[in-house]
């Protein structure tokens, strides 16, 4: 049995302008936030579906890809980075775009684009993400018959800088996604009573590791003082990513001392 910060979604197929595509869907904003809609205006006006139709497949991709935005938008959308991951033993190579959307009104949104495939004719979607923080440029971690890992490290906006992480797993059913934050979430809740994990994890899915900062109960959001959460992930199955244990080293509290300056 998955437990909930191990829930993973297979990718479920969708007609993409006359070309197949792969999405995946999480329920709730905060997972895959939409905040900038095709026509341009904030993401209150459109959901995950009219994001996928405004990134057509049905045609090769551009020769110009380094500077026309693969998300169709009248926003002014400015390509910052693409690239393409040739080099894996099953399936076919991935293509990704991260870009750069400024809406009519609105806060600057970055995106990650991430297609499968080589043509139009066998082309799939499998990323789409907007983000008010943002993205790093996705890394293979794990390649091999069985199993190939991709992760792109993403940041939401705000002082507690949530994450937007994007985590796929491709394996012999297909696809599977996965929730960092549901994981850390899972990893909080193992922590002694006064203790939760903050902001500023440190993830490294080739060792399947991650490090957190973790609040002592009554420390301000910029400054926890509880000491750091080792975290150990596991992958039974190419579908399963779980919390395998977590290993807390605590920072002894210290008492605080004003010194004034002394009088002159």
């Amino acid at each position: 049995m998955i437990g909930r910060a191990a829930r993973a979604l297979v990718l479920t197929a969708a007609l993409l302008g006359g070309a197949s595509a792969v999405m995946a869907h999480w329920q709730g904003e905060e997972e895959n936030p939409v905040l900038v809609c095709p026509d341009g205006s904030p993401g209150t006006g459109c959901d995950q579906e009219d994001i996928q139709r405004a990134i057509p497949l049905s045609e090769d991709l551009p020769a110009d890809i380094e500077s026309r935005c693969l998300f169709r938008t009248a926003a002014r959308c400015y390509p910052v980075a693409f690239g393409r991951i040739l080099s894996v033993e099953q399936g076919r190579p991935l293509t990704w775009q991260h870009m750069v959307l400024f809406p009519d009104s609105g806060a600057r949104t970055e995106m990650l684009v991430i297609a499968e495939g080589v043509t139009a004719l066998d082309m799939h979607l499998l990323v789409a993400r907007q983000t008010d923080g943002w993205f790093a440029p996705p890394r293979l971690v794990e390649n091999s018959n069985e199993l190939m890992v991709l992760h792109a490290e993403g940041r939401r906006a705000g002082s507690g800088a949530g994450r937007a992480d994007v985590i796929l797993s491709r394996h012999d059913q297909g696809w599977t996604t996965f929730s960092l934050n549901e994981l850390l979430d899972q990893a909080s809740a193992m922590l002694p009573a006064g203790f939760s994990l903050a902001g500023g994890a440190s993830v490294d899915l080739s060792e399947m590791f991650v490090s957190v900062p973790v609040r002592r109960a009554g420390d301000g959001g910029c400054c926890p003082t509880g000491g750091t959460a080792l975290i150990d992930l596991a992958m039974p199955e190419p579908n399963i990513m779980r919390v395998a244990s977590v290993t807390f080293l605590e920072t002894p509290q210290v008492n605080r001392r004003r010194i004034p300056r002394p009088e002159e």
